[in-house]
């Protein structure tokens, strides 16, 4: 039987794309005026920002830059080499300090991800790929639900720890200068 859809593939036929291939094709300007990451092999294509969800990485930006100063570096919507096949932009990311002129950083302290339409991808499998790659803590900012996913403890298998914040104060445990008042941050 000649397969006539994708579906009918079995699954071992694919091959996932690597992270230096997909950076060749972003250098080459092949996704010129599209917004994709690579995440487990496979481009994603990024809905677009609604207005709370964009200004919530505004308030986020503004608060982790003041709080942490110049002892890290802050990354906001730029790459991070999580994985050989995978290469998302979260919305902010705070890094060890030092130059990344060479390549994408690969350790991050804090990811976070601020989510509307892709709440159970970011929860899902990008949440699986944070921890595999052993990033201490990953935080999903849940814009209608008005809450925060707090994953803390990664392993090969997941997160050991996660946590629903909906008020209060939250200190990120991995950089201990971020800290959130949850209900000031969901103010609309």
């Amino acid at each position: 039987m000649i397969p006539t859809a994708l579906a009918d593939l079995p699954e071992d036929a694919f091959r996932p794309l690597r992270r230096v291939e997909f950076q060749a094709m972003v250098d080459q300007g092949l996704f010129e005026g599209t917004n994709v990451e690579l995440v487990g092999g496979v481009l994603v294509e990024m809905s677009q920002q609604g207005q709370p969800h964009s200004q919530l990485i505004r308030l986020l930006t503004r608060l982790i830059v003041r709080s942490v100063g110049d002892d890290y570096e802050v990354g906001i919507q730029t790459p991070l080499a999580v994985d050989e096949i995978s290469l998302p932009e979260p919305d902010l990311q705070v890094l060890p300090a030092g130059p990344y002129w060479d390549a994408h950083p690969e350790q991050a302290l804090l990811v976070i991800e601020v989510s509307n339409s892709s709440l159970r991808f970011d929860l899902g499998e990008k949440a699986r790929r944070y921890a595999a790659s052993g990033y201490p803590e990953y935080w999903v900012v849940d814009v209608e639900g008005r809450q925060i996913h707090v994953h803390r403890q990664p392993s090969n298998e997941g997160w050991r720890s996660v946590e629903i914040v909906s008020s209060g104060v939250l200190r990120s445990s991995a950089v201990p200068a971020v800290v959130v008042r949850v209900d000031e941050l969901f103010g609309y």
